[in-house]
């Protein structure tokens, strides 16, 4: 599964959203919805937040008690209707800062879903921003 492209979409009043159909097609039926440190949320399909929480749940509970409680305690399974739209809690929401236009970015093994005015798309991005880029990717020889 690889998780790719850029896609945009409005929050309705009762703050649900078209989900991206490439999206939905990758990511399965159902999938799971959770805070990202960088001020935006993570979609991931079931297979890949099993992956993800095992790796939390390989680490000292005392180390990652703080990090459970916030991805977890924070996500929520989502299942689109046949429009494919996806209800948000209040809570996610708020956390990202999502107002009106929804900005869905794949991100290889997760799709990121950021409030449309501050979403990190390449069009934005000044050269000092594509020259850190690249000099990231000289580095891990990409």
């Amino acid at each position: 599964m690889e998780l790719l492209g850029i896609f945009t979409n409005t929050l309705d009043s009762k703050k649900r959203v078209i989900f991206p159909a490439k999206f939905r097609e990758d990511l399965g039926a159902t999938f799971v919805i959770t805070v990202n440190v960088d001020k935006c949320l993570s979609a991931y399909s079931l297979e890949e937040w099993e992956t993800y929480t095992a790796k939390l749940k390989s680490l000292p509970k005392t180390q990652v008690k703080d990090i459970t409680r916030f991805i977890c305690g924070l996500a929520m399974k989502a299942t689109p209707d046949s429009q494919g739209r996806i209800g948000l809690s209040k809570e996610l929401v708020e956390y990202a800062g999502i107002e009106s236009g929804v900005t869905f970015i794949g991100c290889g093994d997760r799709v990121e879903i950021w409030d449309e005015r501050i979403a990190p798309v390449p069009s934005r991005y000044d050269m000092d921003k594509v020259n850190d880029i690249r000099d990231l990717m000289l580095e891990y020889g990409l």
